[in-house]
């Protein structure tokens, strides 16, 4: 099967795939939105590593954003780069999901695209957590009914408030702490936003059990996930290109 262009536009950091079936080169680039589509166009050319062949032979591209001021750019970076239009994931869009929550156009596209890829690796009822900009959480039953969901403050956004408002706290590498108690303060720091964080998905994914009543299938994803992961006591999968997964399926719903 051709491949397709999958992107994912979220706040701090774009995820570009090209490829299909689970099988993706993926890149990715901070979020500016003060980029142009030539900008844009040429960062693609010197990264992706696509043949005239190759371009000819793709099928399409499909687009979730959570930063509207960029879509219209990147689609037109596409259509320049590959001369292929661009799906944008948003309202009158098939996902195959029944979405149960109190105003279906408010869930962002990128949750949606989780939701749809949790569906497709699980079959069965599923929580997604994605740990981006926030940290999302997002229920899908085993009927393919999106039930809600939950957002926390992302760990970078964390550090950026701590180290912005004290005088005295430096900023961190977002590493796994070797102890919970640390020796200094920068190990401190360490420990309170990576194993803190941890035990703030390990509790809220406690108190999602006990409120939809089944033991779902639990899939983690996003930036910061592989740091988090080994430090969680659930049993979850890492899934990382979870989103290209969801995009590429809903690409084929709508084609």
């Amino acid at each position: 099967m051709s491949n397709i262009i999958a992107i994912d536009i979220g706040n701090t950091e774009t995820t570009v795939g090209i490829g299909a079936n689970g099988a993706w080169d993926s890149y990715r680039f901070t979020t500016r939105d003060t980029n142009t589509s030539d900008e844009l166009l040429s960062l693609f050319n010197s990264t992706f590593q696509m043949t005239e062949e190759m371009k000819k032979n793709l099928r399409g591209s499909i687009i979730c954003s959570v930063v509207p001021q960029i879509t219209t750019n990147v689609s037109q970076a596409i259509k320049k780069y590959a001369n292929v239009d661009s799906l944008i994931v948003g309202p009158g869009v098939k996902t195959g999901l029944k979405v149960n929550i109190d105003n279906p156009k408010e869930l962002g596209p990128d949750r949606i695209a989780n939701s749809v890829a949790g569906f497709i690796k699980t079959s069965d009822n599923v929580i997604v957590i994605d740990l981006g900009t926030a940290t999302t959480f997002d229920i899908v039953n085993k009927n393919k009914e999106y039930l809600g969901g939950s957002i926390a403050p992302g760990i970078k956004i964390s550090l950026e408030a701590l180290t912005s408002k004290t005088a005295s706290l430096k900023s961190v590498e977002l590493d796994l702490p070797k102890n919970v108690i640390g020796k200094n303060t920068y190990e401190a720091i360490q420990s309170g936003l990576i194993l803190g964080h941890a035990s703030m998905i390990d509790s809220m994914i406690e108190k999602i059990l006990l409120e939809i009543g089944v033991n779902p299938k639990i899939i983690i994803t996003g930036g910061l996930s592989s740091i988090v992961h080994p430090a969680l006591n659930i049993n979850c999968e890492f899934i990382e290109n979870l989103t290209l997964i969801g995009l590429e399926e809903i690409f084929n719903l709508n084609n």
